[in-house]
Parts: C-alpha cells; sequence; structure tokens
C-alpha cells in the first residue's frame, strides 16, 4: 500500500514523540543552553462552564468588530462542488447549516469563503467541528454581541493560522504566537500540547484527502476528543484575547481568564520559563519537534525551577534611595541593609511570576504583591513589594514596605 507522503511525517513524528521524554532546552546564548526536564506528570488547570461563559462575555464586550455592509448579509452561498457527486456536497452542507441556530446566516458567512477544491479551507472548516463539544457555552455568552458563527469563524481562522506556525520547520517568533503557546502549555501542560501538534497533523492528512463533508466533521472531531474540553475552553479564551489586540491585548486581558494566577506558577514548571516574560517580549522564540521545546529567551526570563545551583541574583536589582527609607520599616527585616535586600531579592524571586501585571507597556510590566516573612527576630510580618520586568527580563524593585 503507498502511503502520502504528510502521513509518513505524521508516521515518523508519532514514533519520536513515543520514544522521546519531554526536554526543554533554555538558549540565552550565554554559553550552551540551560536543559530542563518537566515532569512527566502535571495536573491541568480546570476550566469549567460557568468561568468559560463569563470570561467569553467580558472578552467578547472588549472586542471591536467590523461589520459587513447590509446588502452583502443577504447574500447566499455558492455551495462548493467537487465532481463528480456536487449535489450530494451541496445536501450534506445546506444539513449542516440547517442544524444551526441560524441556517441563512450560516450559508452567508460560507460565501466564497470554502471550496472543496481548496485543502486550506478544509483543514479549516475540519477543524470549526472540534469545537463542538463547548461551542453552546461560547453561543449562549455571545449571542447578544455578535453572530456566534462569525465569531466561530474568527476563531477558527486564528487557530489554523496558529497551528501551521507552530508545525513549520522554523521557530516560532511572532510574540503572540509565542504568548499563546506559553498560556496553553502552562494550562495544559507540555505533553498535551505535544499531543495537540499531532492531532493537528492527523487534522491535516484526514481533511487533505477528504472527499465529503462528513469526513471533514469526522477530522474535526477527532481532533476535539484530542482537545478535550478543558484543552478547547482554554484555546478558545486565548484565542479571543489575541483577536482583540494581539500580544499586548493578551498580556493585559490574560489576567481575566479563570485559574491565570495557577497559570503564571505552572508555566515554570511546565515550560521553564516566565509567563509574564512571554507576555512583554522576554522569549524570542520557541520550536516543538521529536519530544524537545527549544526557547531562545532572554537570561533572566528562565523560571527558579529551571536554574537550579546556577542561579544568583536572579538578574534582580533594587533602588536602593527609593526603598531603603525610614518610613518603610525594613529595619525590622534584618539589622543591616546588605541583609535586608537579600530579604527583598529572595521575596521578589518567589512572587515574580505568580501575580498579574498591575500594568504592562512597551518596556515591560509592573507587578506588585505581598509575602509573608520573618522579621529579624522570628515574628511573621507582611512585606509589600512593588518591582518592574523588563522585556528582556531583568527586575527592578522600586518600592518595598512592611505596615507599621
Amino acid at each position: 500500500m503507498r502511503l502520502h507522503w504528510a502521513e509518513l511525517l505524521l508516521l515518523g513524528t508519532l514514533l519520536a514523540g513515543c520514544a522521546t521524554s519531554r526536554v526543554v532546552y533554555l538558549d540565552t546564548g550565554q554559553g550552551k543552553p540551560i536543559v530542563y526536564s518537566p515532569p512527566k506528570s502535571v495536573d491541568t488547570i480546570e476550566v469549567d462552564a460557568a468561568a468559560f461563559q463569563q470570561v467569553m462575555t467580558r472578552l467578547v464586550l472588549d472586542m471591536r468588530f467590523s461589520l459587513r455592509p447590509e446588502e452583502e448579509t443577504g447574500r447566499r452561498a455558492r455551495p462548493a462542488s467537487w465532481e463528480p457527486e456536487p449535489r450530494t456536497r451541496r445536501n450534506d452542507y445546506g444539513a449542516w447549516c440547517s442544524r444551526q441556530g441560524q441556517p441563512e446566516e450560516c450559508l452567508s458567512l460560507l460565501e466564497d469563503g470554502f471550496t472543496f477544491l481548496d485543502a486550506s479551507e478544509r483543514r479549516k472548516m475540519a477543524l470549526s467541528f472540534a469545537w463542538d463539544g463547548v461551542w453552546d457555552g461560547v453561543q449562549g455568552a455571545v449571542q447578544e454581541v455578535i453572530n456566534p458563527l462569525a465569531l466561530k469563524a474568527m476563531i477558527t481562522s486564528a487557530m489554523a493560522a496558529y497551528m501551521l506556525l507552530l508545525v513549520a520547520p522554523e521557530p516560532v517568533t511572532k510574540l503572540v504566537a509565542i504568548a499563546l503557546t506559553t498560556y496553553v502549555i502552562a494550562y495544559i501542560g507540555l505533553d498535551s500540547f505535544a499531543n495537540l501538534m499531532k492531532g493537528w497533523q492527523r487534522l491535516s492528512v484526514d481533511s487533505e484527502r477528504a472527499v465529503a463533508f462528513d469526513e471533514l466533521q469526522d477530522a474535526g472531531r477527532a481532533f476535539g476528543k484530542v482537545l478535550g474540553q478543558n484543552g478547547a475552553r482554554v484555546l478558545i479564551l486565548a484565542l479571543t484575547a489575541a483577536l482583540g489586540g494581539g500580544a499586548a491585548n493578551l498580556a493585559t486581558k490574560g489576567p481575566m481568564l479563570p485559574g491565570f494566577a495557577q497559570a503564571a506558577l505552572a508555566a515554570e514548571t511546565n515550560a521553564g520559563f516566565q509567563l509574564s516574560a512571554a507576555m512583554v517580549g522576554g522569549v524570542r522564540s520557541i520550536a516543538i519537534a521529536e519530544g524537545t521545546m527549544t526557547v531562545g529567551l532572554a537570561p533572566h526570563a528562565v523560571a527558579m525551577v529551571a536554574r537550579g545551583p546556577r542561579s544568583q541574583d536572579g538578574g534582580i536589582s533594587v533602588k536602593d534611595t527609593h526603598v531603603d527609607i525610614p518610613k518603610h520599616n525594613l529595619d525590622r527585616l534584618a539589622p543591616t541593609w546588605a541583609e535586608q535586600r537579600q530579604v527583598l531579592i529572595d521575596a521578589v524571586r518567589q512572587l515574580d511570576g505568580k501575580v498579574s501585571p498591575l500594568s504592562t507597556n512597551a518596556s515591560g510590566a509592573v507587578f506588585e504583591g505581598t509575602l509573608q516573612v520573618k522579621d529579624a527576630v522570628g515574628t511573621p510580618v507582611n512585606l509589600t513589594l512593588r518591582w518592574f520586568r523588563y522585556a528582556d527580563g531583568t527586575i527592578t524593585l522600586n518600592t518595598a514596605f512592611i505596615p507599621p
């Protein structure tokens, strides 16, 4: 039996993935890459249906949509035909639209947008079925704001473009794709993310050889099983946030995603670098292939869990004149400024990556957090810190104080 070249490529990827444990290479450009092995078993961060609907509503309300002229919305699709059975194709296509909440709008949205002769359109049509397990939740959340089918088309197109970047031989360098990748790995883990990529390759093969509409449905629903309901929700939320303004919007809207604080910590465990760094340009590139992930990043974007004994100050500087002042009560931490400063650096190290940014700009992001530490006599005190993480991953501590 003769195998298609794409099937051979997929088979090779599957075999390599089964034979290789997950390893992350963190390349800072300073000597050899740091080799980090994520835990073999990680807990996914669950996004339940109620939280999913609530956040989708907020994200869509913040988006700006350009509506088609009235005269265009009334047009009907020319259902694609692919000889030798054009009428069968038309019947399949119309039957699917008839099952949608607004069948006439379904047909109008597909005008000039789908043809069996276009492999990329077959792939996107198959992908649209992968959302079926969670799409009722989306429809209920957004139908008062936007046609859910139009949003589905937007998310599907964005997902297809993103996945094509991921499976390309070149590393991913677009900031929005790096941010998306980091988010998804944080929520579902590196193993599940690798399975997602394999599932996409399977969908691509199946949709490429599909000759009937039902075959595209089957391919999409098979990919939906790989995603699972939780994975689909995570992707839909992240893609919707990105549609509202790319990586910058992900940085500002990301903290509203369910479980974000947990995800910020999980990114370090699952990928070996900080989620906040991926949002502001501290991660330059990501490549995933054959059980390994190679990340090009700024030296101080590396998570503490991946540094091991190589860590020193972790790229954290302290603005002494802003921090070491009497009213901040830092003398309670230790008798000397050098000792106090080290306590502050250790506290920032513990908090960074676990709190949401207060604000972001082109240079980086502002964070604030409170941590309980012991003072010089062993009494627990609350230490509040505010720091700025630059795009290159370095940190400057601007404020620290202990309440009176």
